[in-house]
């Protein structure tokens, strides 16, 4: 009976009926209103009702409008009823569209069949289909391809998400990977050819793959995954990988692979639980405490800088290398070991953490190779990693705020009150430690806490009734210290004041 479950014709019907309902709304609630102003008459002053949403219909017997408003139900059902007829009526339109596209051979989604939007036109999947295929060996001329590729860019988001479905489901695989390459090749930073504008700017190219992967049904990721690098990025570069172990930690990471998490975004909706955040097996602890900080300090910064779209995407806030904003969007899927446990960086029972991690390795620019990680030379470590989760482990503390948080981290005096004044005016504030080798070099035990670790970074989370400051560990729950000035002078370094953007 009908479309994949779906009965539009009874559909519509329901709608109908709930127009109906809505008109009359107003004239019910006159009723309704008139029935408690006159019990409340008669019972010598006594409330005629104890509920909050019929409480201000007592007195209102002209039903508000117009000479007040519908403040509560039932007078507001006309508005409310009034607005889910007309979204099912789009809805079955839409369902409508996307049996005719499946009848003609494309493959939609079932996720995306009852959207609330336009009926697909299938004119808009052959149009840019053929725009696609007109690619292949086309001479652009001397000033490069910027502009054709603008055009198809823009097509692509004048589809709808039931429309990109179905046109993933019918573009050759060559096709689609010749657009990625294309979009990549810019060379406009190059430094020669300066006129020869090919490919799209880095942050168009990052937008335009984000605005695919949050309208693409689950079926289709993995075409997108194939033909667009920065879609999903690899881990078989990370010391995780390598070594099947974090370097740090030693906590195992064999059987590395994506799979979808089964926490929720946030434990409690709306809300994230800054004192479960944890690093997990990737050497980027430079990053997460960056984000720890944020989160401690300003928690909604942080909860405002995530979403999850209807497809099951998730939208990721973050600043690239050159300060630009951008919305980065992510598949839900996440890297875990062969047990099926998260090895990306997690909350206590809430995932947003990993997605922020995920959302940084497409995005962050800064990683080259030969970072100091103790492989120099090595080129099964050092090698150009960007858009991997390999290009977050092991970087210098101050690279990681400017993409959480839209600005330069602020050096500060490396001293115990200078640490300390920046944190009591409210900015997060994070330090490093010196290698192994440098403290034995002057005369210092590097196992001097057991909390302690050398070549990482911790996040002040505070001071203690002595005056001791507290440095959280990004890897997770348990792991503080309580350090004294002296201390502090000893076995920290280079501290950053992080700046919040607004």
């Amino acid at each position: 009976m009908g479309f994949d479950g779906f009965d539009t014709a009874k559909i519509r019907s329901l709608a109908g009926d709930l127009d109906t309902l809505s008109q009359n709304a107003p004239a019910l609630h006159r009723q309704l209103a008139g029935v408690l102003t006159r019990a409340q008459g008669l019972l010598d002053g006594k409330s005629a009702t104890t509920s909050p949403l019929l409480q201000p219909l007592v007195g209102d017997i002209l039903g508000g409008f117009p000479f007040g408003t519908f403040r509560s139900l039932p007078g507001s059902l006309n508005h409310q009823l009034g607005d889910a007829q007309s979204s099912m009526k789009r809805r079955c339109d839409q369902l409508d569209g996307v049996q005719k596209l499946t009848q003609e051979g494309y493959q939609v989604d079932p996720a995306l069949y009852f959207g609330d939007e336009k009926p697909p036109d299938e004119k808009k999947i052959t149009d840019l289909l053929g725009a696609l295929a007109a690619l292949d060996g086309k001479d652009f001329g001397s000033n490069g391809n910027r502009d054709d590729l603008r055009k198809i860019r823009d097509q692509f988001a004048d589809l709808t998400p039931a429309e990109l479905d179905a046109l993933l489901s019918r573009v050759p695989a060559a096709d689609l990977k010749h657009l990625s390459d294309l979009d990549a090749d810019d060379n406009d930073g190059s430094g020669w050819k300066w006129w020869d504008h090919n490919g799209l700017p880095d942050g168009e190219f990052r937008d335009f793959t984000s605005s695919l992967v949050k309208k693409a049904g689950p079926s289709h990721w993995a075409t997108l995954e194939a033909a667009f690098p920065g879609v999903q990025p690899g881990f078989d570069t990370t010391d995780a990988w390598i070594d099947g172990v974090n370097p740090q930690s030693g906590q195992g990471a064999q059987g590395m692979h994506y799979g979808m998490p089964t926490d929720p975004l946030f434990k409690t909706p709306g809300q994230i639980d800054v004192d479960g955040i944890a690093q997990g097996r990737f050497g980027d602890c430079w990053y997460i405490s960056s984000l720890t900080a944020t989160a401690h300090a300003n928690p909604k910064f942080i909860q405002d800088g995530i979403k999850q779209n209807p497809n099951g995407t998730v939208d990721v806030r973050i600043w690239d290398k050159d300060g630009n904003l951008h919305w980065v969007t992510v598949t839900p899927d996440l890297p875990m070991d062969s047990g099926g446990n998260l090895l990306s960086a997690h909350g206590g029972g809430e995932v947003w953490p990993a997605y922020y991690e995920k959302a940084f390795a497409l995005m962050y620019g800064g990683d080259d190779g030969g970072a100091p990680d103790g492989h120099e030379n090595d080129p099964r470590y050092d090698r150009k990693e960007s858009g991997d989760y390999g290009a977050v482990e092991w970087d210098f503390t101050d690279k990681a705020p400017p993409y959480v948080t839209g600005h330069d981290s602020k050096s500060i005096d490396n001293d115990f009150d200078s640490v300390k004044k920046s944190f009591q005016d409210h900015h997060p504030v994070i330090v490093a430690t010196p290698s192994d080798d440098d403290l034995k070099k002057a005369g210092l035990d590097p196992a001097w806490d057991q909390h302690y670790v050398t070549r990482h970074v911790f996040y002040v989370k505070g001071f203690d009734a002595d005056g001791k400051m507290i440095l959280g560990n990004p890897w997770g729950p348990g792991g503080d210290i309580h350090i004294t000035a002296d201390q502090y002078k000893k076995y920290f370094n280079s501290p950053q004041e992080l700046q919040v953007g607004g």
